[in-house]
């Protein structure tokens, strides 16, 4: 079963800024517990926390676009902390199942130039098996709507295993490029996060 061990969200409603638990560049924090509370005064923002990964689900399941109008959040603008200017992003670091080496997904949803909300960056990484020091392999990186995705196996004459370039990017539909890999397909398909 995977296990989330630090979440973090900018920009989504009430939450500025906020990191729970570890992420892949601080490790020195405390991973998440199987069980974790959410206590605070009203309006602090723990419904939208909660709404944060009910938000990244439908994102990934239905489109940034539908994800925004779903269950009554009214739309980007109404998502979107108020008085910020820049993307709503997560970063997700998690693991499949224990023991296994941590993923962490990243990604950042903005208003396109006609105002409708999509993806303006989507990052997908993880160490290699064996790898103990560095940075985390990319396994999907997506920026605009170009970007490359991991194939699985090094390409002829090319000295790194990601396929070639593409332009053709739903940038409404995080994980597009899922069919490539099975790492950015699992991903996409587990955890289903409870409403």
């Amino acid at each position: 079963m995977a296990r989330i061990e630090g979440f973090r969200v900018k920009n989504f409603k009430v939450l500025k800024d906020v990191t729970l638990g570890r992420l892949w560049n601080q490790r020195d924090r405390a991973p998440l517990t199987p069980m974790a509370a959410v206590i605070g005064k009203n309006g602090v923002g723990k419904s939208a926390l909660i709404d944060a990964f009910g938000f990244l689900t439908d994102a990934l399941t239905l489109g940034v676009e539908d994800a925004c109008d779903a269950r009554g959040r009214g739309g980007f603008t109404r998502l979107r902390t108020l008085g910020a200017s820049g993307p709503i992003e997560f970063e997700l670091y998690y693991r499949q199942r224990q023991g296994d080496r941590p993923i962490t997904y990243e990604i950042e949803i903005d208003q396109d130039n006609r105002g409708r909300p999509s993806v303006t960056y989507e990052r997908l990484r993880q160490r290699r098996r064996g790898q103990k020091h560095g940075r985390p392999f990319t396994f999907l990186w997506l920026k605009d709507g170009k970007g490359v995705a991991w194939k699985g196996r090094r390409t002829p004459g090319s000295p790194r295993d990601r396929e070639t370039p593409r332009t053709a990017w739903n940038r409404r539909n995080p994980g597009t490029a899922r069919q490539w890999n099975w790492r950015i397909q699992a991903f996409r398909e587990s955890p289903r996060w409870a409403h």
